[in-house]
């Protein structure tokens, strides 16, 4: 739930709190640089475009600039109307966030499930995003030059996090989440997601059947990690996308054609 002490952007967090580090160095080869940073314990959420490589290829450039801004901007939506504490940024064609008892999160990993059922239960475009979940010691600093400053996450977390991101299970799935197996502890799954219920205006008050499996452990090995167990959180129940947010980038594309706001460069 929200806290005096949630932010909206890592840049937030770092404003706001006591550095872990801040220094100036003098290096021979780089020259002088400023090293500002907070490391926390948390846990990573990452979110990815799914086939970004395809859809790099199949679509125009633009329509793909569209696609990516359509994804941040359904998350960010999505989150606006929740009550969980975390810091995000966007990383290439994917959002990160981090969830810590740092600033106000009692149970991170808990946490990242929470917003990871939400985005696999209101994927009305389609997104299907890639989403893995890892926990640890974190950094998170600025990087760049005076004038140019950048916040962002550092650490195996991150690292993890995305991997388990890229080695989605098999499986005609709607949506998916993979995290370390260890993190998992003995919960339960329907402590965890438990089933929604909700008034029904003749059959009173109704409980929704549990729409997500928690799949066996399984051994994934990363390059430079090497080999370590995972499991997955998978939902199954499959619905026609409301407007296929690839299809959407193509129209917007058109219109913005159409009226003029597209000017190629010749």
């Amino acid at each position: 739930m929200k806290t005096p002490h949630t932010f909206n952007t890592v840049s937030d967090l770092l404003l706001s709190q006591p550095l872990t580090i801040d220094v100036e160095i003098e290096d021979a080869w780089s020259g002088p640089f400023a090293v500002k940073g907070l490391e926390v314990e948390g846990v990573v959420l990452y979110a990815g475009v799914s086939g970004f490589s395809r859809l790099s290829l199949e679509l125009e450039p633009s329509e793909v600039l569209i696609y990516q801004n359509m994804f941040f901007s359904w998350i960010r939506r999505l989150l606006e109307k929740e009550r969980f504490c975390i810091v995000d940024r966007f990383l290439d064609h994917a959002v990160v966030m981090l969830f810590s008892t740092t600033f106000g999160s009692e149970d991170p990993f808990l946490d990242a499930l929470q917003v990871s059922r939400i985005l696999g239960e209101n994927d009305g475009p389609g997104f299907k995003p890639a989403i893995g979940i890892a926990g640890g010691t974190v950094a998170a600093g600025f990087t760049g030059s005076p004038g140019a400053y950048t916040a962002a996450i550092y650490g195996k977390p991150l690292v993890l996090a995305a991997g388990c991101a890229a080695m989605k299970p098999a499986g005609e799935f709607a949506a998916s989440i993979t995290f370390p197996e260890s993190a998992w502890s003995g919960r339960s799954l329907e402590k965890v997601f438990p089933p929604l219920e909700f008034d029904h205006p003749e059959k009173g008050r109704v409980r929704q059947p549990q729409i997500w499996t928690l799949g066996e452990a399984r051994l994934i090995d990363l390059p430079g990690t090497g080999k370590f167990a995972v499991r997955d959180i998978a939902n199954f129940i499959h619905w026609m996308p409301e407007a296929a947010a690839e299809e959407q980038s193509r129209k917007w594309f058109d219109l913005i054609r159409a009226k003029g706001f597209y000017k190629k460069n010749r």
